[in-house]
């Protein structure tokens, strides 16, 4: 089956979608954003136009050509280039011009408009990837009273956030909100939330009340759990069920070295 495309940010999303897809049968074109996007994305598609950043016009016309009918969007686009319009071509530009506002949900719901304009539909990706939505409970580590009130805090702000649209992740520590994600992104909000708390902070990342699972689906891995473990901290704590777990076996394994709990609520 050929029909089957993908719009390919930075991240492992993308491959584990390619991956996922390839076993059930699908030979997937992707359109992958140049320098963002991981090159392994050749290995797993059945054609791969390479396209700059921000070139919206050259992509929608591809994507006209192209025998893809069905289109799902995965990987992560740093939202601050909303703000520069830096390397934007005039479709692009006036396209995020003529927004209401620019945050990510406005933004990516905009450009699923301009792309079933041309009669492609952009799909909901969890079919492939419901392998990576964890239930609720432990993966690793303990929680004791003081670390279950700070995450029934820390869901409770992220869970605020993540339906303003501001961001999805929150850093508590000892029953204080430390840090709120905003444009800067996950990485440095914890970073930000380390240098203020010092060790045995939290991290609680959460989705919208209403999450469209085409849109910014949270995700955590390996990389995470390390930042959180070098920088002293003392847990990770994710939304069950809407959060994508890229990694499983290695995010436990990181975790133990680090000694941080991880825990799907």
């Amino acid at each position: 089956m050929s029909d089957l495309g993908l719009l390919a940010g930075k991240g492992e999303l993308p491959l584990e979608f390619l991956k996922s897809a390839k076993e059930s049968g699908y030979s997937v074109t992707v359109f992958a954003l140049e320098g963002i996007a991981s090159p392994s994305v050749e290995e797993y598609s059945g054609n791969v136009f390479w396209i700059k950043p921000f070139k919206l016009g050259k992509f929608l016309s591809l994507l006209k050509k192209s025998e893809v009918k069905r289109l799902a969007i995965l990987g992560k686009v740093e939202h601050k280039s909303a703000l520069s319009l830096k390397g934007f071509d005039l479709k692009a530009l006036s396209f995020i011009l003529s927004l209401e506002n620019r945050k990510p949900e406005t933004i990516i719901r905009g450009i699923i408009e301009e792309i079933e304009k041309s009669g492609v539909e952009v799909i909901d990706p969890t079919p492939f990837l419901s392998h990576l939505l964890q239930p609720s409970g432990i993966l690793t580590g303990s929680l004791d009273e003081g670390l279950k009130r700070d995450i029934e805090l820390g869901m409770k702000v992220a869970k605020e956030i993540a339906s303003l649209d501001v961001g999805q992740t929150v850093v508590v520590k000892d029953g204080t909100v430390v840090a709120v994600e905003g444009i800067e992104g996950t990485d440095e909000c914890i970073k930000r939330g380390a240098e203020l708390s010092g060790v045995g902070f939290v991290v609680c990342k959460a989705a919208r009340r209403r999450q469209d699972m085409r849109i910014d689906v949270p995700t955590v891995g390996k990389n995470t759990v390390e930042l959180i473990g070098s920088l002293g901290g003392k847990a990770l704590v994710f939304e069950a069920g809407k959060t994508y777990l890229v990694g499983k076996e290695k995010v436990i394994s990181s975790a133990r070295r680090f000694n941080v709990t991880v825990v799907g609520v």
